[in-house]
């Protein structure tokens, strides 16, 4: 029964999990940073900056709290030789809370909830790719608790730690034709990180940002279900998010403009050699060759007369995720987005939105067995509101 029980694992398990990396990962958290291309860090002067760069909560002189929500809907289509198939796409909803409290003249205290990670992708269980993923789902939320000190007149300094919640589920098909089996892991976990920031401002008109976030390793406990054995097997995954590095630079020439333009370093090659392990049986190494990769992102905002503002952007994410371990169940790329939004500001209140498209066209080939090889093309929409208040 032992042996009964792995008998129908498919070799194919080992290149579900990155469908999970790259193209889940979700750099955008607040919309005043989101419509100018998420080129924000150098400036970060909202309570969003507990998550983009803690060291810019000592430009804040009072209370404030924002609360917002990110809407998501990934749009892909394959073109295989079997035939074109679309993921079944729908909107997913990310929430954000950012809260920041001076604690005296040159320390602030800052608080947020967000989801860094996250998103889902459902190909059904029809595709000739159904042994490398059907349904993939990641739920992810993390709680920031963070400090920040004016060391100078010129520089501050900020860090803090991560406490990050993970659910994650895996559906992919055992045989090759469209029957209904699957195999499946659900797990859940938890993790800490840390980050460590800074935010230079030599003159008024220039800004420099940094931020370091570390890499967070889950232990998610679940169990597997096969549709060739009764009941459920307990299981557990280890997984990890990456560490990041990023730099900024913001230029302000008068009052009315400011342009800004970020460079971040995600450090995929930490996903190694993952470990499955079930109840009763060996466990199962799995391995990895992603390529750690780098965000571009650049863009301005525009103040206008009676609080108003417009801003827009470009963000350019390179892909990391080589042919040979491409898995549709995120179907990544290099993706451009383009930005847009407006918001308004009085002394007490103030709300933003940003819209996003993001478009990515894709040739695969040399796929695991071949199963995925085709053309991919990926049209996202985004849509970012949030509030402020300021007491």
């Amino acid at each position: 029964m032992k042996i009964q029980r792995f008998l129908f694992i498919p070799a194919w398990f080992a290149t579900v999990l990155p469908g999970l990396t790259n193209g889940f990962y979700v750099p955008v958290q607040a919309p005043e940073a989101t419509a100018r291309g998420n080129a924000w860090l150098a400036t970060a002067d909202t309570a969003s900056a507990v998550y983009y760069n803690a060291a810019g909560l000592t430009q804040l002189k009072a209370p404030e709290l924002v609360v917002g929500a990110y809407g998501i809907n990934l749009g892909i289509e394959a073109d295989t030789a079997a035939g074109s198939y679309k993921n079944d796409a729908s909107w997913s909803l990310l929430p954000q809370i950012y809260g920041a409290m001076p604690v005296n003249e040159k320390l602030v205290a800052g608080f947020g909830i967000n989801t860094p990670f996250g998103l889902a992708t459902d190909w059904g269980s029809n595709t000739p790719f159904r042994q490398l993923a059907m349904a993939t789902e990641l739920n992810y939320v993390t709680g920031w608790f963070v400090l920040a000190y004016q060391a100078t007149e010129t520089l501050s300094i900020g860090g803090g730690f991560g406490v990050h919640d993970a659910d994650l589920s895996l559906s992919q098909g055992i045989s090759p034709s469209p029957v209904n089996d699957a195999f499946e892991f659900n797990g859940d976990g938890a993790a800490l990180s840390w980050t460590l920031s800074a935010l230079w401002k030599p003159a008024e008109q220039h800004s420099f940002g940094l931020v370091y976030r570390s890499k967070t390793d889950f232990n998610l406990d679940g169990n597997t279900r096969n549709s060739y054995v009764v009941g459920n097997t307990a299981a557990s995954l280890d997984f990890l998010t990456p560490a990041t590095l990023a730099v900024g630079y913001a230029y302000r020439p008068c009052a009315e403009w400011s342009f800004e333009a970020n460079l971040e370093w995600v450090n995929w090659e930490e996903l190694d050699t993952l470990v499955l392990s079930q109840a009763g049986g060996p466990n199962t190494p799995i391995a990895f060759n992603w390529d750690s990769n780098w965000v571009y992102s650049i863009g301005g905002t525009r103040l206008l007369d009676g609080g108003w503002n417009v801003s827009a952007g470009y963000n350019y994410i390179e892909n990391s995720q080589p042919d040979s371990t491409f898995n549709p169940g995120i179907s990544d790329a290099d993706r451009h987005w383009l930005s847009v939004g407006f918001g308004r500001e009085t002394e007490t209140f103030a709300f933003n939105v940003a819209y996003q498209y993001a478009f990515s066209d894709r040739d695969v080939s040399g796929s695991p067995g071949n199963l995925a090889d085709g053309t991919y093309k990926s049209r996202f929409n985004g849509v970012m509101v949030n509030c402020r208040w300021r007491f």
